[in-house]
C-alpha cells in the first residue's frame, strides 16, 4: 500500500511540474515593435548578399542574447526600376526608442557590429530613416 501511495505521489509531482512549465511559457509576452529603421544602400563593390545576410544573422543573434528576439534586421535586395545603384534595403525592427538605444549601446551588439563596419566602409548609405507606429 505504501508503494502505491509513493508511486501516486511521484506521478502527481511529475504531472504538476509539466503543467507548471506550460503555464510559465504562456506568460511570455511578445513586445510589439513600434519603431522601424530603413536604410537604402548603393553597392559599388557588388557585395554578395549571402555575406551581408550572414553578418546580420550574427547581429540578430546578439540582439536575441540581449533579450529582444523580436527586434533586429532584415536585408532586402531591391528589385525595381529605381535607380540601378540602389541595391539593398536594410530594415530594422525595434520595440521602441529606449530599447533601440539599449541594444545599440550594448557590448554584444557593438562586437557583432564590428564585422559590419567592413561592409559599411564600402557601401554608401543613401538614406536612413526611422519610423514610429501610429496607433
Amino acid at each position: 500500500m505504501k508503494k502505491v501511495i509513493f508511486l501516486g505521489l511521484i506521478i502527481s509531482i511529475i504531472i504538476g511540474s509539466c503543467t507548471q512549465k506550460v503555464q510559465e511559457s504562456e506568460k511570455v509576452v511578445k513586445i510589439e515593435n513600434t519603431l522601424k529603421s530603413i536604410s537604402l544602400l548603393t553597392d559599388s563593390i557588388r557585395a554578395e548578399p549571402s555575406g551581408l545576410v550572414a553578418t546580420f544573422e550574427r547581429m540578430n543573434k546578439a540582439i536575441d542574447s540581449i533579450g529582444y528576439p523580436d527586434a533586429g534586421y532584415k536585408l532586402w535586395l531591391i528589385q525595381s526600376d529605381s535607380p540601378k545603384d540602389f541595391r539593398f534595403m536594410i530594415e530594422g525592427n525595434w520595440p521602441n526608442q529606449d530599447i533601440y538605444n539599449t541594444i545599440h549601446n550594448h557590448e554584444l551588439y557593438k562586437n557583432a557590429g564590428k564585422e559590419m563596419e567592413e561592409y559599411w566602409s564600402r557601401l554608401k548609405r543613401i538614406s536612413y530613416n526611422r519610423f514610429t507606429l501610429v496607433k
